[in-house]
């Protein structure tokens, strides 16, 4: 079974993945089953907490206690990295294959995989198209380096290589993963308004809207459950949600 849910903000927002919570929702995760997260993961996020983590040999902190948390979990964590994630860290990360693509497989945590930007996978069956990235309207009262990253912006060599994997593929794909949206969806929701700024994320992605056949499109970035119907879009945060409901609403 595939699960999706939205931006867990390094612990802020894991509420949603407790016992409790998924009990409500009648979720329980099983060897074989798969999580995806929208972007904004944020394990790890501050330099400071990871030093701590090494230091310690991976016994003192909260991300310490997170890392071992999912390690725990018999699903397999997906993930597209969002404008909240620590992109100078993982850019140092060792690149493999899995599910068709090229991934980053987390190093204190096996069964956390990051989803890169622009690659399709082909996961249980069906094919997802992946492209993280959006701009932090919030630079101003963050420190670059520490607690944002320039790697939140999407690169003209990841937008070509999605380019190129849309090509072998048709343009045509199941599934799309990303954390924003594209700009023309953002700009006609007007509580979105916000959040409407130079991205060339989201300026990407109104290419794929335009271009690429699909079933169904996730994000997260909003902070809030919806759905954009007509463009069977899907803005994931607080529930945690399996693959199969979507798949039925599309039908409906």
């Amino acid at each position: 079974m595939i699960y999706l849910t939205g931006d867990t903000h390094a612990g802020h927002d894991m509420y949603k993945l407790s016992s409790e919570a998924l009990d409500r929702q009648g979720i329980h995760f099983d060897d074989g089953d798969f999580l995806i997260v929208t972007g904004d993961f944020g394990f790890p996020f501050l330099p400071k907490e990871i030093d701590e983590f090494e230091s310690s040999g991976g016994n003192s902190g909260e991300y310490a206690f997170w890392i071992k948390w999912f390690s725990a979990l018999p699903c397999t964590v997906l993930f597209v990295d969002g404008n909240h994630d620590n992109h100078d860290w993982w850019a140092k990360q060792q690149v493999s294959e899995m599910f068709g693509g090229k991934v980053q497989i987390h190093p204190h945590a096996a069964n956390i995989v990051h989803l890169m930007r622009g690659e399709v996978y082909t996961i249980d069956g069906m094919t997802f198209f992946a492209f993280g990235g959006a701009v932090s309207i919030d630079k101003q009262y963050r420190t670059e380096g520490v607690s944002w990253w320039a790697g939140e912006q999407a690169t003209a060599a990841q937008i070509e290589n999605a380019r190129a994997n849309l090509k072998r593929v048709g343009s045509k794909v199941d599934f799309i993963l990303s954390h924003t949206m594209p700009r023309s969806l953002i700009a006609a929701i007007p509580m979105f308004s916000r959040k409407l700024c130079p991205d060339t994320s989201a300026e990407f992605l109104e290419e794929v809207l335009a271009t690429v056949e699909y079933r169904a499109w996730f994000c997260g970035h909003f902070h809030v459950d919806m759905p954009v119907r007509a463009h069977r879009l899907y803005i994931l945060y607080d529930n945690v949600t399996p693959l199969t409901r979507f798949e039925e609403m599309v039908g409906e």
